[in-house]
């Protein structure tokens, strides 16, 4: 009891001392304590409201009222107070000043921020170019493996399609503002001032920034190879000062987006019933059919004998692994500046049973290696020189024919055999081989591919010549090579009859054996460029020139080289900031085309006006900050025509002796004919071919609206006439018995419109921001040699590129009576019977055929592309998400993921869908009657099948913390930021069993390796 009593004693003394303390701080702080009121402006004296103030190193602050004035009480006349303000330069000032009046200066950086154009840099507050811009800051943000796909919904006007998660093989489909050729609408792309075949493997960490170049005025400069947009790659450089240290280390899981949800054996076995009886077929045939059967599979008596496999789940791991690593240095002196980057990537693949055995690893897995060096050296007073040097080292593995386990995985009944037979052998049958032998003991295919650039710049400052003038003088070498190596192996397959138990030996053993080397291609591009420019002021006027001269040599494995070269030139003129006008002008030549029809000139012109600086707009700048109108209008080629090298000669080709192909054989004598080979002519010459000509028009807002700019605006409207696109005719007779002649004669039309909203703003040290971004472009067929007599409906002119058809679905038959009563559709498969999906009689013949087949839904491209992106940051933490969708498109699902049954009678799944389908008692069914017939009248391209491919995804989530400047100052370290983030985590469509985006425009849906969620979690340490 004593002690208990001198415990309580010392801990009513510990009390009263902390009391005693906190009293002797708040007399303290009452004596000192000082309260200031002040007032906050900028340089023209206009108070800014929302300003935050807040004491240095300590835990408090104010904000600014709608007349800038502010009241904040600091514990002494040493506390010193940091003004920070959006736009503005952040000011410190001490508590012992005495007047309080704050003027807070603009940030002139801000307002100079450049802009990567072709062959150069701009302004951003002069560019009269459609130009969409991304910094390098936010693609690390994402956690995707494949900088393309990093890009999705951040960038106005680009479209992203990613038709597969395999590792290594992931990369988005680009388009930028949609597409105005059938023939090939990928964008030009340019790093560091070169082009090059892909950006997709670039690590994140090596970029400075993105640009993309959208209308005439910034895409004209690149001529022939411009008309399909352009994307400016800037990778980092040195800066001078100290050298800074980054260390980026991120772990992440991946599981697939959508997996297909297929129904049991019990409930397939059911469904499969009903449709046989539908087919007038008798189920009693069918052993697995019977009752006894059917229970047996209810119960899971046997799993031998009622086996019940849902491939799909059985085969995909719940989670896989990827790891990137990232470690830069760069800093620099007045001499000598550097950038140097090292990154690694290691991406598991989704497949199980990748790990039976030691002898080969067949696991679907991606491996890169990535390196940079940037340098720049001063070598005197007018010379610079930069050497980029980096190179990607790539290792993608996995077991052989992959696309064809994904059909197999989507196709194979579940009730066929068991995984492993009792003795543990494979299971397996005649007709349908095991797919896990196929990922497991098939062998493995092991691809190597190594990527180098080198680009050397010497800038030449001719300012003793005369002020404004200089020489860049680039040479550039880029190679890519790589090759497959194959092993291939069988296991052992038995199929096991549980009846007899006995085994019958369906694949025989083959061991493991080198099947050879084949190369992926090989990639050589020499490129030579002289850019000369110029610069000058007077007064109020400036005047800025570009005079370039490129030449490339291009040579894909073996094949001869691909010659390109051209000039370019742009003259930039604004006066006072206000008006603004640009020319800009490409003359190529490709050696693709025959002589005299090889060079074109593709000249663009743009203007601007920057209205908000005028003198009747200042009575408005606290609202209308910044506004700029700008419109531009030109020529631009595109090259990539498809075909052949040298399409516009003649050829001719061997036919061999006895072969059978698109040519007939020459036969000699009657009585026992003699077939020889010889020469036929396969295409014939038109010396006319050339490239497609992209007649582009652009108007454009930019705003930037009240003080703080809480609000920017970009908006541009666009249209584009494409014209000679390369396609053989379809209204000529083919009476010369060779196949048509390639002409330039296809012609579309494309045109809409983007919006970009930007909102940030601060309310004390809470910091949030608001992205939207919103895009529609509509293209459409003039002309693609419809022939003659082609009904409107069908013809390819008047409609999208792509543009899907099919027969137009009415509803369902409710009867006999309405189906003897509608136009007979039999011809397309029967039997035909109530419930069986309608059929439009389009021509009104009475019947059903393809003269019915109309455009249906839209194409597989979207023409809206949209998205939305928060972020909130509060005392080191950020938040931040994106939301990204798609509208008008359509998504095709026939064959194995769409039909019942698959494409086989019998074959194939069904999934919840089919469940829900058409009777008598059910005449509200999602589905109609079910078939197994695979040519049956519902198993035709139609609109029922065809699904809208519209869905808003919730792209990425990430949060951050950076951890306290003191405690890394402990640690000698500059700064340390923890996150964790996802990527494709959640997504709203109106499709159950598949994601939306993983597009085939002929219907083979969920054949492909799907797009992966992915949860992350990341560390970044500066030094």
């Amino acid at each position: 009891m004593m002690n208990r009593n001198k415990m309580s004693f010392g801990h009513v003394k510990r009390f009263a001392f902390i009391l005693l303390f906190g009293f002797c701080q708040i007399v303290l702080y009452g004596q000192n304590s000082k309260e200031i009121n002040g007032t906050v402006v900028d340089e023209s004296g206009i108070p800014l409201p929302g300003v935050t103030i807040l004491a240095k190193g300590l835990n408090f602050g104010a904000t600014t009222d709608f007349d800038g004035q502010f009241t904040i009480t600091v514990p002494s006349e040493n506390t010193v107070l940091v003004f920070s303000y959006v736009g503005f330069i952040t000011t410190e000032k001490s508590a012992s000043d005495s007047s309080f009046e704050v003027v807070m200066v603009q940030d002139i950086q801000s307002l100079n921020e450049v802009v990567i154009v072709g062959y150069g840099e701009q302004k951003k507050a002069t560019v009269t170019g459609s130009i969409s811009t991304l910094k390098g800051a936010e693609l690390t943000e994402v956690p995707t493996s494949n900088l393309s796909t990093a890009v999705t919904g951040k960038l106005s006007g680009v479209v992203t399609i990613q038709t597969s998660g395999r590792p290594g093989a992931d990369a988005a489909n680009i388009y930028i503002r949609g597409l105005s050729t059938w023939v090939d609408s990928s964008p030009l792309i340019i790093v560091d001032g070169v082009e090059r075949a892909s950006f997709s493997q670039i690590d994140p960490n090596e970029v400075e920034s993105i640009s993309v170049l959208k209308d005439a005025s910034s895409t004209a400069v690149y001529g022939v190879r411009g008309a399909n947009g352009v994307i400016l790659i800037t990778t980092k450089r040195g800066k001078e000062g100290v050298q800074n240290i980054s260390f980026t280390a991120e772990l992440g899981g991946q599981t697939p987006v959508n997996i297909p949800n297929f129904l049991n054996s019990y409930d397939h076995l059911q469904l499969l019933k009903v449709a046989m009886i539908n087919d007038g077929k008798d189920p009693s045939t069918e052993p697995l059919l019977s009752d006894e059967s059917l229970e047996g599979f209810r119960l899971n008596q046997d799993p031998y004998l009622y086996p019940n496999i849902k491939w799909y789940d059985e085969v995909v791991k719940p989670m896989a692994l990827i790891q990137k690593y990232n470690m830069n240095v760069s800093g620099g002196t007045k001499r000598v500046k550097y950038f140097v980057s090292m990154g690694y990537l290691n991406q598991s693949g989704m497949f199980k049973y990748t790990d039976m055995h030691d002898r080969y690893n067949p696991d679907t897995y991606y491996k890169r290696f990535n390196f940079r060096s940037n340098l720049d050296f001063t070598i005197n007073k007018y010379q610079t020189l930069s050497v980029n040097v980096s190179g990607r080292s790539g290792e993608q593995n996995g077991f052989p024919n992959e696309s064809n386990v994904f059909q197999t995985l989507i196709a194979k009944a579940p009730y066929l055999y068991p995984i492993f037979n009792p003795d543990g052998t494979y299971g397996a049958n005649i007709q349908e081989p095991n797919p896990i032998v196929k990922i497991a003991n098939s062998g493995y295919d092991n691809t190597r591919t190594n990527d180098y650039d080198v680009v050397g710049t010497l800038k030449n400052d001719l300012s003793f010549v005369t002020d404004g003038l200089e020489l860049l003088m680039n040479m550039s070498y880029n190679s890519s090579v790589g090759s497959t190596k194959s092993y291939r192996e069988q296991a052992d397959s038995y199929y096991y009859n549980p009846g007899t138990q006995e085994y019958q030996q369906i694949i025989e053993f083959s061991p493991l054996s080198y099947s050879g080397e084949t190369s992926t291609g090989s990639y050589r591009n020499i490129g030579l460029q002289f850019q000369l420019k110029y610069g000058k002021t007077i007064g109020k006027s400036e005047l800025n020139t570009t005079l370039v001269y490129n030449q490339q040599n291009e040579r894909y494995s073996a094949n001869s080289p691909f010659v390109l070269m051209g000039y370019a030139g742009r003259v930039e003129y604004n006066y006072d900031s206000k008006y603004l006008a640009e020319f800009n002008i490409g003359y190529n030549g490709s050696e693709n085309f025959a002589p005299g029809n090889q060079f074109g000139v593709f000249p663009a012109g743009s203007f601007g006006y920057v209205i908000s600086e005028e003198p009747f707009m200042k009575s408005l700048k606290p609202v209308i900050d910044f506004l700029k109108i700008r419109g531009s209008v030109g020529l631009v080629g595109n090259d990539k025509v498809g075909g052949d090298r040298f399409l516009w000669q003649g050829l001719y080709s061997y036919t061999a002796p006895g072969s059978i192909g698109s040519y007939q054989n020459y036969s000699f004598g009657t009585t026992n004919p003699s077939n020889t080979g010889g020469l036929v002519e396969s295409r014939s010459e038109n010396r006319n071919l050339t490239w497609e000509t992209s007649l582009k028009r652009n108007i454009g807002i930019d705003a930037k609206l009240f003080k703080n700019n809480l609000l920017n605006i970009t908006f541009d409207l666009f249209d584009e006439h494409r014209t000679d696109i390369l396609m053989s005719a379809r209204s000529l007779l083919n009476t010369t018995g060779i196949p048509s002649p390639q002409y330039n004669i296809g012609e579309t039309k494309n045109s809409g419109f983007e919006l970009e909203l930007n909102h940030k703003n601060n309310i004390g040290d809470f910091e949030y921001s608001v992205r939207g971004l919103y895009s529609f472009a509509r293209n459409e067929v003039v002309d693609r040699d419809d022939p003659s007599g082609t009904p409107d409906y069908q013809k390819l002119a008047g409609y999208r590129i792509g543009q899907y058809r099919g027969y137009q679905v009415l509803g369902y038959f409710t009867s006999e009576e309405d189906i003897a009563n509608s136009p007979d559709q039999s011809s397309l498969g029967g039997p035909i019977i109530p419930g069986d999906l309608k059929y439009l009689d389009y021509d009104e013949d009475g019947q059903i055929t393809s003269a019915d087949i109309v455009p249906i839904g839209y194409s597989n491209i979207p023409e809206i592309v949209y998205s939305i992106s928060p972020e909130v940051k509060w005392k080191g933490f950020t938040l931040s998400a994106m939301l990204q969708g798609a509208a008008n498109s359509s998504v095709l699902f026939v064959s194995n993921a769409g039909y019942e049954f698959g494409g086989s009678a019998g074959g194939g799944q069904v999934t919840e869908t089919h469940k829900d389908y058409w009777t008598v008692d059910n005449p509200n069914a999602s589905y109609p009657s079910l078939h197994s017939n695979a040519t049956h009248s519902n198993k035709n391209t139609n609109s029922f099948h065809l699904k809208s491919g519209n869905y808003l995804r919730l792209r990425n989530v990430r949060l951050s913390y950076s951890i306290p400047e003191s405690f890394c100052n402990k640690l000698k370290i500059n700064s340390i930021n923890v996150s964790i983030s996802g990527n494709n985590l959640k997504t709203w469509s109106e499709i159950d069993d598949f994601d939306p985006e993983t597009v085939s425009s002929d219907g083979s849906k969920g054949e492909v390796y799907p797009q992966q969620s992915i949860y992350n979690f990341g560390v970044n340490i500066k030094l």
